[in-house]
């Protein structure tokens, strides 16, 4: 009964504060918004429905500025101020749990996701899941972000140029590979410009052999002696393999993004390893009938590496003028009528496994709904990526140094890496 009464009393905050008139003392309720898009980009027009929707049902004016990828970033120095520039901002789930959160600038979400999505039985957490919900808790335990997008990533390849093909395994791949290489083919495409493209192999051969936790557990490690596990050396092999084999075009190590990606949307190359989001980047200059299939990265020693995955969606300022308007957006947004056109227009993939994934992504939505996603790394290792395992992954990849190099490479930089530190 006191569970019931709470969660009553809770519906009736929210109605009560975002909802009827959109007034209050007479003066008109307004909604400020940052967003991540762009103006003319599909997502922008989606949002800009359900914003316009949101008008015309609250009565609350809603004032978005549509700022692009720099969002967070633009918006970070403000908490610092005694007036923040938004009510709702957005981003991914990384930039809203380990900056605006850890910025102690976030507004906790969880009397959000008590809340029951608008005009649905299902509460938001439960319409979101665990998992997403999870990926939305910042370290110190706010939750942080309502996330409504899914980014995850894939071997995509023309459905017509391979009926069926779902290789389970590495060594099924490789088959592949060695068959397309055998007709002259270089089936690898690779923006190998891109060093955060360039480490994905090492990091998916990783994590299978060693689990998210191993993986997350090297960089870390201040003695760097982690780097030289058994583990590590056995990932870094299967890199350097990819790189003797000759899969990848001539030149791709020099190309410069979106080259290699414009080749392989030509025919030019056979698969390429990317996010949900490189059918609409392609759809441009893809040849003409080019179906978009896509498998998850395969097993490697009978375990496959659980997918990675960023979710988009908002968070709200503590400081936020009107954050009770932000919170009956984030139940209205999550409907399923504007989720399905996440998938129909944006071609993106909603967090609700209710709305089917657009075609070119159905494949790796259907992983997704598996379950098997990555658990976030607790420490953000942007700096370390960038000094030390980026340039040094980079010329595994490209050949340059073999795998035994590689790993003392890293044990021996990781070191003196965490030792600048103090």
């Amino acid at each position: 009964m006191k569970l019931r009464v709470a969660a009553s009393l809770l519906a009736l905050s929210l109605a009560a504060t975002a909802c009827g008139s959109g007034t209050s003392g007479g003066k008109a309720q307004e909604l400020r918004v940052w967003s991540t898009w762009s103006e003319g980009e599909p997502n922008q027009k989606v949002l800009a429905e359900a914003f316009k929707d949101f008008e015309k049902e609250t009565g609350v004016k809603v004032r978005v500025q549509w700022k692009g990828r720099t969002a967070m970033k633009s918006f970070l120095p403000s908490l610092n101020t005694s007036n923040v520039p938004a009510d709702l901002i957005e981003g991914n789930n990384r930039e809203l749990t380990r900056q605006f959160a850890a910025a102690k600038g976030a507004l906790d979400l969880s009397d959000v996701y008590a809340a029951k999505v608008q005009g649905e039985q299902a509460t938001v957490g439960e319409t979101v899941g665990e998992s997403y919900k999870r990926m939305a808790t910042a370290q110190s335990g706010v939750l942080a972000q309502m996330p409504y997008q899914v980014s995850t990533y894939g071997w995509f390849f023309d459905g017509k140029s391979f009926p069926n093909l779902a290789p389970k395994t590495w060594e099924e791949f490789v088959k592949v590979l060695d068959a397309r290489k055998a007709e002259g083919r270089k089936p690898l495409g690779q923006d190998g410009s891109i060093p955060n493209y360039n480490a994905r192999y090492l990091e998916h051969f990783s994590r299978a052999i060693m689990g998210d936790e191993g993986w997350h557990a090297l960089a870390p490690d201040k003695s760097g002696q982690s780097w030289l596990k058994p583990e590590v050396l056995k990932a870094a092999q299967m890199v350097e393999a990819l790189a003797k084999g000759e899969y990848f075009p001539d030149g791709f190590n020099a190309a410069k993004f979106p080259a290699m990606q414009q080749k392989w949307a030509n025919g030019e190359s056979d698969f390429l390893y990317q996010g949900t989001y490189l059918p609409k980047e392609v759809a441009p200059y893809a040849k003409p009938g080019l179906e978009f299939r896509a498998f998850r990265f395969p097993a490697v020693e009978g375990r496959a590496p659980t997918m990675n995955v960023t979710t988009t969606g908002f968070g709200i300022p503590a400081k936020a003028a009107n954050p009770a308007a932000a919170k009956k957006f984030l139940a209205f947004f999550l409907q399923k009528k504007y989720q399905d056109k996440v998938s129909s227009l944006a071609l993106e993939i909603s967090v609700r496994k209710d709305v089917p994934a657009a075609p070119q992504v159905a494949d790796l939505k259907a992983a997704l709904d598996s379950g098997e996603i990555n658990k976030a790394d607790v420490q953000d290792m942007g700096d370390f990526n960038a000094k030390v395992l980026l340039p040094l992954s980079d010329q595994l990849l490209f050949g340059k140094i073999g795998a035994a190099d590689f790993t003392k490479q890293m044990a021996e930089q990781a070191a003196v890496y965490w030792k600048s530190k103090g």
